[in-house]
């Protein structure tokens, strides 16, 4: 069990760069599972030292990236309504994928950029 919590970091990054061309160009009922998959496993590995600060991050980063995310829905969903952009975020996988984004470049950018 410890050397798949091990390669966990990886297998999310390799699903993440493999349901990014899958997300652009399948054509197939759920395509953006491989991208949420792979996002979702980065964000949940643990750090090679995992301390209260890395967890205080992770779950700071997890309510920062709600926070945010709802913010860019509901914008979204305004500007659509008001007719100013041709789409709308109605997915509930996509709010999540753009979740799991913000979450995991708070995140790291506090692990390795602010924190180093």
């Amino acid at each position: 069990m410890k050397h798949l919590s091990k390669y966990s970091k990886f297998i999310g990054l390799f699903l993440i760069l493999v349901g990014i061309p899958i997300l652009l160009t399948s054509r197939s009922n759920n395509p953006e599972l491989p991208l949420l998959s792979g996002l979702f496993i980065l964000f949940i590995t643990n750090q090679t030292r995992e301390d209260e600060r890395s967890a205080a991050i992770r779950s700071s980063a997890a309510l920062f990236a709600l926070i945010i995310g709802y913010t860019i829905k509901l914008v979204i969903s305004n500007l659509y309504q008001h007719q100013m952009i041709s789409f709308d975020l109605i997915s509930i996988n996509y709010f999540l994928i753009m979740v799991f984004v913000l979450a995991n470049i708070i995140r790291y950018s506090r692990l390795y950029v602010f924190m180093a």
